[in-house]
């Protein structure tokens, strides 16, 4: 039996992976991804913060708001450049996600393609050490319901290092390096102190398995030495001929190969006689009912593995890697499989991979599908945009924004005319405001500015995106940039407060947010949870001021701290407007004492 990690009937949501253990609380985190889906990621503090029991997290602005406050300084996602995904819908809170995004490009400019997590959860009523979760996807951090694979391990960080964890910690350690702009400090030192507790860190290993050794591939021009084998099965979504024949020939026997049709059917008939069986992703198992046929492609087959059997032990191979020549042989992309070691007797050999009780159970047998003139056209199509998104993705891209009479315009800045060549038209807009707001980038092509706008303050950010289309085609390609912006409003974050909490009502619910222990449910005030359901808040000051004056007492004796963010929120409700609507005067009245009591305290 193979271990379960493979099993299709082993599964977790990608959520419970960056729940805190129990007595610990979030600290910092740090994320690479290939590409990445900006509504997925506005989901994650939520879970970070471990306030989503607050209300329905996709639809609360209030709690995402206040759970970016507590958690965007401290994780940071490195993504490859021009990956980014235009979302469905556009939602003000996109323009609170610039400073968690830094693009990327790998050291040899292929595809920056790791997909991992490095969480760092601290106990602070105790003097427990930090503990690090280290997942190794093979998914990207988008809304994909793919099949992929995800390999969690924990450990605490001790005094000496771990020779085996050295290429990791030395990768996460170079990220900021990568980066397409400049990166702020804070940013550089957690990567370099992230990367040293993870060095230091010894996992505790899935059952089974004794060994764990980290393959960082692409950090330099070498070629990953491909591990020799009597046995070996591959999962591969991609799979290239070069790479196939590389990797039977460093085995006595290629078992199984998995991977798509269409990816199997490209392949030279002599390539797929290299394995003695060849799989699919059962239709059955690849969607579901009510599928769009839009969203064909966040779906099937992702998961990426190798399982050789070296004498008595299977090493087991996860990470980003697929079986093709610039992920295992030319050394262009940036990847990391993880290596895992136990006895085949325990963890099972590459011969069970296809069993009905493992993957054999969603997997049907290899058919060749005859060849579809029309795919062989989209793929030229797909082709000329590509090349137009990396034209666009390579571009040294700016903004400025200025005032204007309606509100701030964004003027698009290039260094140079694009070289975008078959891209007949191309459409530019803040992921913030509906695309239906666009406007023509066809002056990128001549080396000339253009303009966006005019917007609402809120609705200014770097996040832009960009639509581009060939000629006499349907098709088009959607992408975004994370551009550095001249000018910002100086008031967009203060505007972004004041348009999400709206009323008294909503200043009631991100106080107790404020007030309130992060992951502990009881803690959150009965006015939060009132108001959550639809009652007015403000009726539970009644008389003394109650529940509220007992939850800004305790957070004075306990957590001062909390007083503080409470003050930083009134400061900025209080900026160039009114603010009678949102601020009650029974909390003013409160607060008055407050800021007092807090003044004579630094004293």
């Amino acid at each position: 039996m193979l271990h379960p990690m493979l099993r299709p009937d082993s599964r977790t949501l990608y959520t419970s992976a960056l729940e805190p253990p129990p007595g610990y609380i979030f600290d910092q985190a740090l994320a690479t991804t290939y590409s990445l889906d900006p509504m997925t990621l506005l989901s994650i503090p939520i879970h970070l913060a471990h306030i989503a029991q607050a209300r329905d997290a996709a639809t609360d602005l209030i709690a995402t708001l206040e759970s970016l406050r507590r958690v965007a300084e401290r994780t940071t996602v490195y993504s490859h450049r021009g990956r980014m995904q235009v979302p469905r819908t556009h939602h003000l809170l996109y323009a609170m996600l610039e400073s968690m995004v830094v693009e990327v490009t790998a050291p040899y400019r292929g595809a920056f393609h790791p997909k991992l997590w490095v969480l760092r959860f601290i106990a602070p009523d105790t003097k427990e050490p930090p503990r690090l979760r280290l997942l190794v996807l093979s998914r990207n951090l988008t809304t994909d319901r793919s099949w992929d694979l995800c390999l969690q391990m924990e450990g605490q960080p001790g005094g000496r290092y771990v020779a085996e964890n050295r290429p990791l910690g030395e990768m996460l350690a170079a990220l900021p390096e990568m980066a397409v702009n400049a990166v702020p400090g804070v940013r550089i030192q957690q990567a370099a102190m992230l990367a040293d507790e993870v060095r230091r860190t010894a996992w505790e290993l899935p059952g089974g398995f004794e060994e764990v050794h980290f393959h960082i591939l692409g950090m330099s021009r070498k070629p990953w030495p491909v591990p020799r084998s009597a046995e070996l099965s591959v999962i591969s979504p991609f799979v290239r001929d070069e790479a196939l024949h590389a990797l039977r020939r460093s085995t006595g026997r290629g078992v199984s190969l998995v991977s798509r049709t269409e990816e199997l059917d490209a392949l030279r008939p002599e390539t797929r006689e290299l394995f003695e069986s060849l799989w699919t992703l059962d239709d059955a198992a690849e969607t579901e009912d009510g599928d769009d046929e839009e969203d064909r492609d966040t779906l099937g087959l992702h998961a990426k593995a190798l399982v050789c059997r070296r004498g008595w032990y299977t090493h087991l191979f996860v990470g980003s890697a697929n079986a093709t020549n610039a992920a295992l042989l030319g050394a262009a992309n940036l990847e990391v499989m993880v290596e895992l070691v136990g006895r085949w007797s325990v963890v099972g050999a590459p011969a069970a991979l296809t069993d009905t009780e493992h993957m054999g159970s969603v997997l049907v047998p290899y058919r060749a599908q005859p060849l579809d003139p029309e795919a062989v056209k989209a793929r030229a199509i797909e082709a000329v945009l590509e090349r137009g998104r990396n034209a666009l993705s390579d571009a040294d891209l700016r903004l400025r924004c200025l005032p204007s009479d309606n509100g701030w315009t964004l003027t698009l800045h290039p260094d140079a005319p694009l070289p975008l060549e078959g891209i007949a038209t191309i459409r530019v807009w803040p992921l913030t405001v509906s695309p239906d707001l666009g406007v023509d980038a066809a002056p990128l092509l001549r080396g000339q500015d253009v303009r966006i706008g005019p917007f609402a303050a809120v609705s200014i950010t770097g996040l832009v995106a960009f639509e581009i289309a060939v000629a006499g085609a349907e098709k088009k390609l959607r992408f975004s940039l994370n551009l550095p912006v001249e000018g910002m409003p100086p008031d967009r974050d203060s505007l972004i407060l004041r348009t999400v909490i709206q009323d008294r009502d909503g200043f009631a619910r991100y106080l107790m947010l404020l007030l309130g222990d992060p992951g502990d449910e009881a803690s959150l005030p009965q006015a939060a949870r009132a108001a959550a359901g639809g009652g007015g808040p403000w009726a539970h000051l009644a008389n003394d001021g109650r529940p509220l004056l007992e939850e800004m007492t305790r957070a004075y004796a306990r957590h001062p701290e909390r007083l503080l963010e409470v003050q930083r929120v009134v400061e900025k409700l209080r900026q160039g407007r009114e603010d009678a609507d949102v601020l009650p005067e029974e909390f003013l009245s409160l607060w008055d004492v407050f800021t007092r009591a807090m003044s004579r305290r630094k004293k």
